[in-house]
């Protein structure tokens, strides 16, 4: 085809419309190949005003409308085209996508209508235009002639096989009871997120999840004071959110942000946080971008980060705080009952003393049991809670060097009588100097 090729102009030819046709053919198609070969979807809305009131009576209308088609032609309604006519919805149409349309450029066909025949599949539509010599200040305008886009808006039933279009809007319903009501969730095809209002609320709570979330991972890890093993995973999400927060403000306040950055954006965020919220510890399968489809892609991948960022931050290693009392005996309360089910109990030891001797001698000579039963024990010489030596430190509690770690017996009845106890007691008899103890639960 040599339809958008270059005209070879030479001296003293004689020119037709046809040379400049044909030269606006292949700027067009220069125009259009240069700017797909910086990359796809550069097709799409950048703006889109529906007026609320012909709505009222059952009709569509749109007040302004800015773009670029699919095949590459730019649009601007009212600016540089006329507003398509209003779009009559009838009764009962529900789930509908509304189009804007184009008809689709012929080669060979004849691209411009002198008339105001909607039927015609002319491109442009003949329009008068006063233009002043702007090499002149003193030149008097002439009128020309000029092509305006022949924009329309047609329902989805409707036969577009010769139209290029974008779809704008959906109507859900449209009854005598009820004028028509549009799907508040669909999200066009666009250029730039900021002219749908769910991609830029999407922005807005993705910013209000992350700053909660690092707000929280700071405060709980400032406030343990711990650096053990269990708190590495916290520490490396925290630093996921502490870059997340500040990109994801950066692209919201940008000017432009194609729809396609910004999903490519989400889907490494919710794989990334898929390693710290989700039990195989692998990304879930997110369906590929869709430019036409904007609203099933995004709303699977921001559902997948809404219930990553909002799980519940639970410390699996809870300290215990104990506070030594007279005659060796040492007590910590129990705040939270669902310890005693879903928890193993890890008492630290450290003393100066060889560690042989503080695992030999530590299991005979300590008692633990509820704090009503701790004195009885003592008296009658019975034993308490039975404690077993542990080879190295639970990975969930910190790893202090000189520390012997021992594990509580979960199955004696003592323990059992801790869910209706104030609190575990833990009493020593023998010589401990320099005796430091600490007690842990560690979440099951």
């Amino acid at each position: 085809m040599s339809a958008g090729n270059k005209v070879i102009w030479s001296e003293g030819m004689f020119l037709r419309p046809q040379h400049f046709q044909q030269q606006d053919r292949y700027m067009e198609r220069f125009v259009d190949g240069r700017f797909k070969a910086m990359g796809a979807y550069n097709w799409g809305l950048n703006l889109l005003k529906i007026d609320k009131e012909p709505m009222k009576l059952g009709k569509i209308s749109i007040s302004e409308a800015s773009g670029v088609f699919p095949d590459g032609t730019p649009f601007n309604a009212p600016d540089f085209e006329s507003l398509p006519s209003v779009l009559e919805i009838p009764e009962n149409t529900s789930n509908q996508l509304i189009y804007l349309c184009i008809p689709l450029r012929r080669n060979g066909a004849v691209d411009t209508c002198a008339s105001d025949d909607e039927t015609t599949l002319a491109r442009y539509r003949v329009s008068k235009f006063e233009a002043r010599n702007s090499a002149s200040s003193g030149a008097e305008k002439t009128e020309i002639q000029i092509g305006k886009l022949c924009l329309e808006l047609k329902l989805e039933t409707q036969d577009r096989s010769g139209y290029v279009s974008i779809a704008i809007a959906k109507v859900i319903e449209n009854n005598i009871e009820q004028p028509i009501k549009l799907d508040q969730d669909f999200i066009p095809a666009t250029i730039d997120c900021n002219i749908s209002t769910i991609l830029r609320g999407y922005f807005d709570e993705l910013n209000g999840m992350l700053k909660q979330r690092g707000e929280a991972l700071g405060h709980r890890l400032a406030d343990s004071g711990r650096s053990g093993s269990a708190e590495i995973a916290d520490y490396m999400l925290l630093q996921l959110v502490n870059r997340l927060e500040p990109l994801t403000a950066h692209l919201a306040k940008l000017e432009t942000i194609h729809p396609l950055t910004f999903y490519s954006e989400l889907i490494q965020m919710a794989g990334e946080l898929a390693t710290f919220t989700t039990t195989q510890k692998r990304p879930p399968l997110f369906p590929n971008y869709q430019h036409d489809n904007l609203q099933e892609c995004f709303y699977r991948v921001f559902s997948s980060l809404r219930q990553q960022l909002s799980m519940v931050l639970e410390q699996t290693a809870v300290s215990l705080n104990l506070t030594q009392r007279k005659y060796g005996i040492y007590v910590a309360p129990i705040t939270d009952p669902s310890l005693i089910s879903t928890s193993t109990f890890v008492i630290a030891v450290s003393a100066a003393m060889p560690s042989e001797a503080v695992r030999t001698m530590l299991p005979t000579q300590c008692k633990i049991a509820p704090v009503e039963r701790i004195r009885e024990l003592i008296t009658t010489q019975l034993p308490g809670m039975m404690l077993r030596p542990l080879p190295v430190a639970p990975r969930q509690v910190p790893y202090h060097a000189g520390f012997n770690y021992f594990e509580i017996d979960r199955n004696s009845e003592l323990f059992a009588q801790l869910a209706s106890s104030g609190g575990i007691a833990v009493h020593l008899s023998g010589e401990y100097p320099e005796l430091t103890l600490e007690l842990w639960a560690i979440r099951d």
